[in-house]
């Protein structure tokens, strides 16, 4: 049994979900519980659970997974699809994730304020790093919420207690997080005691990919850059598609890639995991709820054009009769078999960072380098099973790629090696190849109105700084 997060699962045994959204808020009392290392520590550890039990634990995945061009959500994920804007259904889901993602800030905010109290007992050198986890999880549920709602109403400790907060510009919310990302990057330590805490590789890496969507390029690539030249991770070899597993499987602690995921056990699962799968023992012990698939190759140019000599595209995919006559393809990248629920999902690991750096390096230099092709070779020779680091046939030479066709392979290479985590909406969004792909896929022209997410009710009726008209995000 992996024992990750201990802290975190005894929250989740002792509080229930109704009781964190309606009585948490209440039931700290500032004054009296944060004096502690562990206090600061539990404080912290419930940061990290709002995001784990709601927007990675479900939903914000498999919207994801169904706005792109090679997935299908199902059911009641069906409509995302469509690609027209989010249905009803959807927008409460996404509600969810907003109030998530601002009871994580919640937490963190009040960490930041009264660790700098001065009758805090808790040592300097104890104290600042809890401090910088605190702005790193800030920024992180930053991040999340300007991709999906573009300005939003930005909350820190300064202002925890006033409801009514307007919405910032997509500028602003951006620069708070590369503060927060900067305090994190110069207090967070190079290691942590526990597995899946965040250290300054972690903030490096988090602020690489932020000025990449910023469109800062030579900070992105500077700082990507920087995790590499640390030596601390390194790409886990494979011969064959399952080898994949010693990456993800749901027995893994933790491996070599390894930057930031959300770690699950059995106490707290992880029930993405059953929403992939159908009638397939061999990936989920139960009959799993198959809430998203892909279409066979034969119905989407974006798998038929998938080398089947790729070991990611065995791994990543299985074939499963839907009972009519044809097949369609179910994901395997996140499995299990022994009723743990135990699979870890990846936020960042050393594969997304160094494509990170090659499309960074490429754009701030105009064109793709001798080195950025070496980094995106890196991930295309591991993914037919050779050497990282030792040069093969399967080689792309960069002299034949200008720009924007370097940017085309980075993009398919991020498409292969990250199949499946959330990454193919905002990685063709922030290239402007979104609606073009989508149309080119899928014969369906992509409303604007999806770019974004709705700002929720909820917030319009607690908070009287916005307008739910003027501040509304397009289509909604």
């Amino acid at each position: 049994m992996k024992n990750i997060y201990l802290a975190i699962v005894i929250l989740c045994l002792c509080i229930s979900c109704e009781d964190v959204l309606e009585e948490v808020p209440k039931a700290i009392a500032a004054e009296t519980f944060y004096k502690t290392e562990a206090e600061f520590e539990s404080a912290l550890f419930g940061a990290y659970r709002q995001l784990a039990r709601s927007p990675f634990h479900r939903n914000y995945l498999l919207i994801n997974l169904s706005q792109v061009d090679y997935g299908v959500g199902r059911g009641s994920y069906s409509s995302t699809s469509n690609f027209q804007g989010l249905d009803p259904t959807n927008i409460g889901r996404t509600n969810s994730m907003w109030s998530a993602f601002y009871l994580s800030i919640r937490d963190v905010n009040l960490v930041i304020r009264e660790g700098s109290e001065p009758d805090v007992i808790v040592e300097a050198n104890i104290l600042d790093p809890l401090i910088a986890e605190a702005k790193f999880m800030r920024a992180f549920n930053y991040f999340q919420l300007v991709l999906n709602w573009g300005g939003v109403p930005l909350r820190t400790e300064d202002n925890i207690s006033d409801p009514d907060v307007p919405r910032s510009s997509i500028e602003d919310v951006y620069a708070k997080v590369v503060e927060d990302l900067e305090y994190a990057e110069q207090n967070l330590p190079d290691n942590q005691s526990m597995t899946g805490r965040p250290t300054k590789m972690t903030a490096k890496t988090l602020l690489a990919d932020v000025y990449l969507n910023m469109g800062s390029w030579q900070n992105s690539r500077d700082k990507a850059l920087e995790v590499i030249n640390s030596n601390k991770y390194q790409l886990v070899n494979v011969s064959e598609p399952d080898d994949f597993y010693e990456i993800f499987g749901s027995n893994i602690i933790s491996t070599s890639e390894e930057i930031f995921y959300m770690k699950y056990n059995p106490l707290s699962p992880n029930s993405f995991v059953v929403m992939l799968h159908k009638d397939n023992r061999d990936y989920y012990y139960g009959n799993g709820a198959y809430a998203a698939y892909v279409p066979d190759s034969t119905e989407n140019k974006t798998i038929a054009e998938w080398d089947l000599n790729d070991l990611r595209r065995k791994f990543n995919l299985y074939n499963w009769d839907i009972g009519v006559g044809s097949k369609t393809l179910l994901y395997k990248k996140f499995t299990d078999p022994d009723q743990g629920l135990s699979c870890d999902y990846p936020i960042y690991r050393y594969a997304d960072l160094l494509l990170i750096y090659a499309e960074a390096d490429c754009r701030a230099n105009s064109g793709p380098t001798v080195d950025g092709m070496e980094k995106l070779n890196m991930i295309h020779r591991r993914g037919y099973g050779q050497d990282p680091n030792v040069s093969s046939p399967e080689d792309f030479n960069f002299a034949d790629y200008t720009e924007e066709s370097f940017i085309d392979l980075v993009l398919q290479e991020r498409l292969y090696e990250l199949f499946s985590e959330h990454k193919r909406f905002y990685d063709l969004k922030r290239t402007g190849r979104l609606k073009s792909t989508i149309k080119d896929v899928k014969g369906i022209d992509f409303a604007d109105k999806q770019f974004l997410w709705p700002i929720p009710n909820t917030e319009y009726e607690y908070n009287k700084a916005i307008d739910e008209v003027a501040d509304q995000n397009p289509g909604y």
